[in-house]
Protein backbone atom coordinates (compact mmCIF):
# COMPACT_ATOMS: atom_id res chain seq x y z
CA UNK A 1 0.00 0.00 0.00
CA UNK A 2 1.33 3.30 -1.02
CA UNK A 3 1.89 5.79 1.91
CA UNK A 4 2.33 9.65 2.78
CA UNK A 5 3.39 11.48 5.90
CA UNK A 6 2.45 14.92 5.78
CA UNK A 7 2.65 18.05 7.73
CA UNK A 8 2.17 21.78 7.65
CA UNK A 9 3.57 24.91 8.80
CA UNK A 10 2.15 28.37 9.14
CA UNK A 11 2.89 31.50 10.72
CA UNK A 12 0.96 35.07 10.45
CA UNK A 13 2.34 37.53 8.71
CA UNK A 14 1.11 41.51 7.20
CA UNK A 15 -1.23 41.77 4.26
CA UNK A 16 -0.37 43.86 1.26
CA UNK A 17 -3.49 45.77 2.79
CA UNK A 18 -2.04 45.79 5.82
CA UNK A 19 -4.35 43.06 7.16
CA UNK A 20 -3.14 39.76 8.95
CA UNK A 21 -2.86 36.96 6.64
CA UNK A 22 -1.17 33.35 6.56
CA UNK A 23 1.91 32.27 5.27
CA UNK A 24 2.30 28.90 5.41
CA UNK A 25 4.44 25.63 4.07
CA UNK A 26 3.83 21.65 3.44
CA UNK A 27 5.93 19.06 2.78
CA UNK A 28 5.09 15.36 2.75
CA UNK A 29 6.87 11.89 2.42
CA UNK A 30 5.49 9.65 -0.51
CA UNK A 31 6.15 5.55 -0.07
CA UNK A 32 5.88 3.77 -2.54
CA UNK A 33 6.75 -0.08 -2.73
CA UNK A 34 9.64 -0.46 -4.54
CA UNK A 35 10.89 2.77 -4.42
CA UNK A 36 12.82 5.01 -2.69
CA UNK A 37 11.06 7.63 -0.62
CA UNK A 38 10.45 10.07 -1.70
CA UNK A 39 9.95 14.07 -0.42
CA UNK A 40 8.03 17.07 -1.46
CA UNK A 41 7.38 20.17 -0.14
CA UNK A 42 5.90 24.14 -1.13
CA UNK A 43 4.64 27.32 0.45
CA UNK A 44 1.26 28.88 0.33
CA UNK A 45 -0.84 31.97 1.51
CA UNK A 46 -3.50 30.30 4.19
CA UNK A 47 -6.27 31.57 6.74
CA UNK A 48 -4.84 29.17 9.44
CA UNK A 49 -2.65 26.00 10.06
CA UNK A 50 -5.45 23.64 9.31
CA UNK A 51 -6.28 24.72 6.24
CA UNK A 52 -1.83 24.29 5.24
CA UNK A 53 -2.52 20.90 6.49
CA UNK A 54 -5.20 20.05 4.28
CA UNK A 55 -3.09 20.89 1.15
CA UNK A 56 -0.31 18.77 2.39
CA UNK A 57 -3.07 15.86 2.09
CA UNK A 58 -4.07 17.37 -1.32
CA UNK A 59 -0.69 17.46 -2.26
CA UNK A 60 -0.04 13.72 -1.25
CA UNK A 61 -3.00 12.74 -3.18
CA UNK A 62 -1.65 14.28 -6.29
CA UNK A 63 1.65 12.97 -6.37
CA UNK A 64 0.69 9.15 -5.40
CA UNK A 65 0.06 6.59 -8.41
CA UNK A 66 -3.48 5.41 -8.34
CA UNK A 67 -4.48 2.57 -5.83
CA UNK A 68 -4.84 2.76 -2.13
CA UNK A 69 -3.56 5.26 -0.27
CA UNK A 70 -3.33 5.87 3.72
CA UNK A 71 -1.85 9.85 4.27
CA UNK A 72 -0.84 9.85 8.30
CA UNK A 73 -1.35 13.38 9.68
CA UNK A 74 -0.69 14.74 13.62
CA UNK A 75 -3.78 17.01 12.99
CA UNK A 76 -7.42 15.68 14.27
CA UNK A 77 -9.38 18.59 12.24
CA UNK A 78 -7.67 17.27 9.57
CA UNK A 79 -8.70 13.31 9.67
CA UNK A 80 -12.83 15.03 10.99
CA UNK A 81 -12.70 16.87 7.74
CA UNK A 82 -10.91 14.73 4.77
CA UNK A 83 -11.53 11.79 6.63
CA UNK A 84 -14.68 11.76 7.78
CA UNK A 85 -16.37 14.99 6.55
CA UNK A 86 -17.09 16.01 9.66
CA UNK A 87 -14.12 18.94 10.06
CA UNK A 88 -14.20 22.54 10.84
CA UNK A 89 -17.04 24.21 8.40
CA UNK A 90 -13.69 26.22 7.39
CA UNK A 91 -12.17 23.16 6.02
CA UNK A 92 -14.95 22.11 4.37
CA UNK A 93 -14.27 23.48 0.48
CA UNK A 94 -10.53 22.18 0.66
CA UNK A 95 -11.75 18.70 1.49
CA UNK A 96 -14.42 18.68 -1.27
CA UNK A 97 -11.02 19.89 -3.44
CA UNK A 98 -8.89 16.72 -1.80
CA UNK A 99 -11.78 14.63 -2.28
CA UNK A 100 -12.36 15.34 -6.26
CA UNK A 101 -8.55 14.95 -6.54
CA UNK A 102 -9.08 11.51 -4.67
CA UNK A 103 -11.87 10.59 -7.22
CA UNK A 104 -10.05 12.24 -10.64
CA UNK A 105 -6.84 10.32 -9.35
CA UNK A 106 -8.68 6.64 -8.68
CA UNK A 107 -7.06 6.88 -5.25
CA UNK A 108 -8.56 5.00 -1.88
CA UNK A 109 -7.62 7.52 0.36
CA UNK A 110 -7.33 6.63 4.19
CA UNK A 111 -6.17 9.15 6.48
CA UNK A 112 -5.02 8.55 9.98
CA UNK A 113 -3.73 9.76 13.26
CA UNK A 114 0.58 9.31 13.25
CA UNK A 115 2.66 10.81 15.85
CA UNK A 116 5.20 13.53 15.16
CA UNK A 117 7.92 11.69 16.69
CA UNK A 118 7.27 9.07 13.94
CA UNK A 119 10.78 9.18 11.68
CA UNK A 120 8.83 10.01 8.31
CA UNK A 121 6.46 12.69 10.36
CA UNK A 122 9.57 14.56 11.51
CA UNK A 123 11.00 15.03 8.29
CA UNK A 124 7.55 16.17 6.68
CA UNK A 125 7.66 18.64 9.49
CA UNK A 126 11.23 19.84 8.72
CA UNK A 127 9.89 20.01 4.85
CA UNK A 128 7.11 22.30 5.75
CA UNK A 129 9.28 24.30 8.21
CA UNK A 130 11.76 25.09 5.37
CA UNK A 131 9.14 26.04 2.86
CA UNK A 132 7.71 28.17 5.03
CA UNK A 133 10.77 29.61 5.62
CA UNK A 134 11.60 30.19 1.44
CA UNK A 135 14.41 27.47 1.94
CA UNK A 136 14.22 24.73 -0.37
CA UNK A 137 15.15 21.22 0.51
CA UNK A 138 17.94 19.75 -1.68
CA UNK A 139 18.22 16.32 -2.42
CA UNK A 140 14.18 15.43 -1.95
CA UNK A 141 14.29 12.10 -3.64
CA UNK A 142 16.19 11.14 -0.86
CA UNK A 143 19.12 10.26 -3.10
CA UNK A 144 21.15 6.94 -1.63
CA UNK A 145 25.21 7.66 -1.81
CA UNK A 146 27.75 5.34 -0.87
CA UNK A 147 30.59 5.63 1.87
CA UNK A 148 32.91 3.74 2.66
CA UNK A 149 35.01 4.06 5.65
CA UNK A 150 38.75 2.66 5.65
CA UNK A 151 40.91 3.24 9.07
CA UNK A 152 44.09 2.00 9.18
CA UNK A 153 45.00 0.28 13.08
CA UNK A 154 48.23 1.60 13.32
CA UNK A 155 47.07 4.84 11.56
CA UNK A 156 46.46 7.96 12.39
CA UNK A 157 43.73 8.90 10.20
CA UNK A 158 40.87 7.40 8.28
CA UNK A 159 40.31 7.33 5.10
CA UNK A 160 36.58 8.62 4.04
CA UNK A 161 35.32 8.06 0.59
CA UNK A 162 31.61 9.49 -0.25
CA UNK A 163 30.54 8.44 -3.79
CA UNK A 164 26.99 9.91 -5.10
CA UNK A 165 25.56 10.22 -8.47
CA UNK A 166 28.10 12.56 -10.53
CA UNK A 167 30.86 13.17 -8.11
CA UNK A 168 32.82 11.35 -5.56
CA UNK A 169 34.57 13.45 -2.19
CA UNK A 170 36.77 11.63 -0.65
CA UNK A 171 38.78 12.76 3.09
CA UNK A 172 41.20 12.02 5.10
CA UNK A 173 39.92 12.64 8.78
CA UNK A 174 42.71 13.23 11.06
CA UNK A 175 41.96 10.75 14.54
CA UNK A 176 42.45 12.12 17.80
CA UNK A 177 42.71 9.37 19.97
CA UNK A 178 42.83 11.38 23.39
CA UNK A 179 39.14 12.46 22.41
CA UNK A 180 36.32 10.64 25.01
CA UNK A 181 34.84 9.32 20.95
CA UNK A 182 36.09 6.37 19.90
CA UNK A 183 38.16 6.83 16.30
CA UNK A 184 35.98 4.82 14.42
CA UNK A 185 33.00 7.22 15.47
CA UNK A 186 34.86 9.98 14.78
CA UNK A 187 35.40 8.57 11.45
CA UNK A 188 32.01 7.82 11.04
CA UNK A 189 31.14 11.68 12.13
CA UNK A 190 33.20 13.03 9.58
CA UNK A 191 31.34 10.99 6.97
CA UNK A 192 27.67 12.24 8.12
CA UNK A 193 29.73 15.99 7.78
CA UNK A 194 29.81 15.09 3.79
CA UNK A 195 26.29 14.62 3.34
CA UNK A 196 23.46 17.12 2.04
CA UNK A 197 20.24 18.05 3.02
CA UNK A 198 18.06 15.03 2.36
CA UNK A 199 20.65 12.61 1.54
CA UNK A 200 20.60 8.93 2.33
CA UNK A 201 24.19 7.65 3.24
CA UNK A 202 24.73 3.99 2.80
CA UNK A 203 27.69 3.50 4.98
CA UNK A 204 30.21 0.10 4.69
CA UNK A 205 32.58 -0.98 7.06
CA UNK A 206 31.64 0.96 9.99
CA UNK A 207 32.67 -0.43 13.13
CA UNK A 208 30.36 -2.57 15.42
CA UNK A 209 31.08 0.43 17.99
CA UNK A 210 30.58 3.44 15.73
CA UNK A 211 26.99 1.82 14.46
CA UNK A 212 26.24 1.65 18.29
CA UNK A 213 26.92 5.28 19.30
CA UNK A 214 25.08 6.68 16.21
CA UNK A 215 21.95 4.51 16.56
CA UNK A 216 21.99 5.04 20.35
CA UNK A 217 24.44 7.86 21.88
CA UNK A 218 23.45 7.36 25.41
CA UNK A 219 26.03 4.02 25.32
CA UNK A 220 28.71 6.51 24.85
CA UNK A 221 30.60 6.21 28.35
CA UNK A 222 31.60 9.81 29.07
CA UNK A 223 28.93 12.88 29.05
CA UNK A 224 31.15 14.80 26.53
CA UNK A 225 31.41 12.15 24.24
CA UNK A 226 27.29 11.65 24.47
CA UNK A 227 26.66 15.10 23.82
CA UNK A 228 28.71 15.29 20.69
CA UNK A 229 27.19 12.54 19.28
CA UNK A 230 23.80 13.56 20.12
CA UNK A 231 24.56 16.74 18.52
CA UNK A 232 25.95 15.01 15.16
CA UNK A 233 22.65 13.10 15.53
CA UNK A 234 19.87 16.34 16.24
CA UNK A 235 21.95 18.08 13.31
CA UNK A 236 21.29 15.17 10.84
CA UNK A 237 17.88 14.62 11.49
CA UNK A 238 17.34 18.14 11.25
CA UNK A 239 18.76 17.83 7.49
CA UNK A 240 17.37 15.31 6.29
CA UNK A 241 19.90 13.17 6.96
CA UNK A 242 19.93 9.32 7.11
CA UNK A 243 22.54 6.58 8.02
CA UNK A 244 21.95 3.20 6.94
CA UNK A 245 25.07 0.67 7.57
CA UNK A 246 26.08 -2.37 5.23
CA UNK A 247 28.79 -4.80 6.93
CA UNK A 248 31.07 -4.42 9.51
CA UNK A 249 34.88 -2.85 9.23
Amino acid sequence: MNQAFVDASWHEVPGDDGNLTGLGGWGLVLLVPGTLPARFQGQLRAPDNNAAEVRAVLEAVRAAPAGPLTVHTDNEAVIAAVGRGRGPEVLTDAAHEVLEEVAARGVTLRVRYAPRTRRHMMTAHLLANDARRGLGTPGLLGTRSDVVIEQRAAGGEARVSLRREGERVTAHVPLDFASEVPPSAQALLAAVGLALPGEVLVVRRASKVAQALWQRPERALRPAAQALLQGARRAADESGVQVEFLGVG
